[in-house]
């Protein structure tokens, strides 16, 4: 064997070394992001639930943005820091989703909630841009809900088809849809 084949298995050698390393790098960095996504979950699901935030979503449940009068109201008096709490933090959470930073599957449960929380505040959402047309208020909230018209909040093949069958997962998800679509009419 000349030095001309030995220089080669080594340069091939040195390559088998790099590549196994950007493997290695890659399942590191992939564990890292499961790692961030699990702790961003189990924070802002302590959010949502947080003695603040039911206080808040308690008191969403008693305003009645559909009122025009109400709405008007609350427009010329200012929105109460609780309403901005709520909807801000479904804002936070859906451009998180939007980007891709936090994996749909598993914040699935807050996609799940949305539509029925955007039925309650879009009205103030889509009075808020015709006063202020330059800021689109939760616009990323919004899309999430608009986006669940063609998409589905998880990926159900991580159930089996028993399963799915049994909790007739298929026309849980079709009401949903329909209850999204319904959220976004204005």
């Amino acid at each position: 064997m000349g030095w001309d084949e030995i220089s080669a298995l080594a340069a091939i050698a040195g390559t088998l070394v790099v590549l196994v390393g950007a493997v290695a790098a890659i399942v590191q960095l992939k564990h890292l992001r499961l790692t961030y996504q699990i702790e961003t979950y189990v924070d802002l699901m302590g959010r949502l639930n947080s003695p603040e935030m039911v206080a808040a979503r308690e008191y969403v449940e008693t305003c009645d943005f559909r009122d025009a009068a109400s709405l008007e109201k609350m427009l010329r008096e200012g929105i109460d820091h609780r309403v901005l709490m709520y909807g801000g933090f479904y804002q936070t959470v859906a451009r998180l989703i939007n980007h891709g930073i936090a994996d749909r599957d598993l914040f699935a449960p807050i996609i799940m909630m949305s539509p029925d929380v955007w039925k309650k505040l879009g009205p103030l959402a889509y009075a808020w841009r015709e006063r202020h047309p330059s800021n689109p208020r939760w616009a990323d909230f919004e899309y999430l809900v608009f986006d669940a018209l063609n998409k589905r909040p998880f990926d159900v093949r991580r159930y089996s088809a028993p399963f799915r069958k049994r909790i007739q997962l298929e026309s849980a998800f079709e009401a949903w849809r329909l209850e999204a679509q319904e959220s976004l009419a204005p």
